[in-house]
């Protein structure tokens, strides 16, 4: 029982953690070269996650775009 109890906070924790996520750390590429790194906040009116915001194309191997993923802490 108290391994069951254990798992079950865990999860919870986890699941705060992800939930509370509202920043994204975003790079912004141009033939394949990092123009500029932000720190963005999740518009989470028009997107679910940061993912969602990516931009990025890949011409002949190189990138063009924004791509976007979920900041840690």
């Amino acid at each position: 029982m108290k391994k069951v109890l254990i798992s079950l906070a865990a999860v919870a924790l986890v699941a705060c953690l992800a939930s509370c996520n509202k920043t994204c750390n975003c790079k912004w590429y141009l033939n394949g070269t990092v123009e500029r790194e932000t720190e963005e906040a999740l518009d989470t009116e028009h997107f679910e996650k940061c993912s969602d915001m990516n931009t990025v194309v890949e011409v002949n191997g190189k990138k063009t775009g924004r791509e976007c993923k979920s900041q840690l802490f």
